[in-house]
C-alpha cells in the first residue's frame, strides 16, 4: 500500500515549486547581471571586483549578489519544503546526516548576503598587498565561506538526491567548481594569469548559480513521483527498518 495523502503532497508540492521558481528566476536575471557587468567592464577583473568600493559596476553586481542570496534562501525553503522528517532508506549515510543541502544552501546565501553589504575595496587587493584591509578580510571571508558552503551542499546533494539526474549534476557541478575556482583562486593568490584566473573564477560562479536553480526546480518537480519517500509503501518501509544495523545484530 502506498501512504501519502494526495491533497498534503499537492500542497507540499505547489508550495515547493513557488518557492523554487521565484528562487531560480532571481538566480538566473542576477547571473545574467553578474556577465552584464563583466563585460560592461574593459579591464581584466574577478568576480568580487565588480563590485568593489568605487567600481562603476558596483551597483548591478552588489543588487546581483543580493539576489543570488534572496533566491538561495528562497529555493532552501523549497528544498525543505520538497524533503521530508522521514526520509531515509540506503542512501541514508553519516555524511548525508551532516550535508543537509537546504541547511548549507541557506547558510551559504547568509555570507552571499553579508558580502553583498561588506564590499571589498577599490580593485579587490590580496592578502599580501599593502593595499589590502579589514574590509577587504571581511568580504573575501565572506565569500569564500558561501562558496564553500555551496560546494558542501552540491556534495549532500549528490549522496542524497532522489533524483538521479541530479546526483549525477550535483558530482559534476561540484568537481568542476572545487577544480575551476581553486585554480582561478591559485593563479590570482600568486599574481600570474589573472586573466585566465579570473575567467575560470567568473565559470566557476556560473556552474554553480545554475546548478542552484535546476537543483531546487528538480527536487520541486520530484514530490509526488514513485521516488518520493512519503510514497515509499508500507511494506518496503518495514523492510527497511528490519535491515537496520540493530536489527541485523539483533
Amino acid at each position: 500500500m502506498i501512504v501519502g495523502d494526495p491533497s498534503e503532497t499537492a500542497s507540499r508540492r505547489s508550495t515547493a515549486l513557488l518557492f523554487a521558481v521565484v528562487g531560480s528566476v532571481l538566480v538566473v536575471v542576477a547571473t545574467a547581471m553578474i556577465w552584464a557587468a563583466r563585460l560592461s567592464l574593459a579591464k581584466n577583473s574577478y568576480v568580487s571586483g565588480l563590485g568593489a568600493t568605487g567600481e562603476v559596476t558596483a551597483p548591478v553586481f552588489n543588487a546581483a549578489l543580493l539576489m543570488v542570496s534572496l533566491g538561495g534562501l528562497s529555493i532552501a525553503v523549497a528544498l525543505r519544503r520538497a524533503g521530508r522528517p522521514d526520509e531515509g532508506g540506503p542512501r541514508t549515510s553519516r555524511a548525508r546526516l551532516l550535508l543537509v543541502p537546504w541547511l548549507l544552501i541557506a547558510a551559504s546565501s547568509l555570507c552571499f548576503f553579508a558580502a553583498s553589504q561588506v564590499t571589498c575595496t577599490y580593485e579587490c587587493p590580496i592578502p599580501a598587498s599593502p593595499r589590502f584591509t579589514v574590509q577587504d578580510a571581511a568580504h573575501i571571508s565572506f565569500a569564500v565561506l558561501g562558496f564553500a558552503l555551496a560546494c558542501l551542499a552540491m556534495i549532500g546533494s549528490a549522496l542524497g538526491s532522489r533524483v538521479a539526474a541530479v546526483r549525477s549534476m550535483s558530482w559534476f557541478a561540484g568537481a568542476s567548481v572545487a577544480i575551476v575556482a581553486g585554480a582561478g583562486g591559485l593563479l590570482s593568490l600568486a599574481e600570474v594569469g589573472q586573466s585566465v584566473g579570473s575567467w575560470l573564477e567568473f565559470a566557476a560562479t556560473t556552474i554553480a548559480l545554475f546548478w542552484l536553480a535546476g537543483y531546487g526546480l528538480a527536487e520541486s518537480l520530484s514530490i509526488g513521483s514513485p521516488a518520493d519517500p512519503a510514497r515509499r509503501p508500507v511494506a518496503a518501509r518495514g523492510r527497511q527498518a528490519d535491515a537496520s544495523p540493530e536489527a541485523v545484530l539483533g
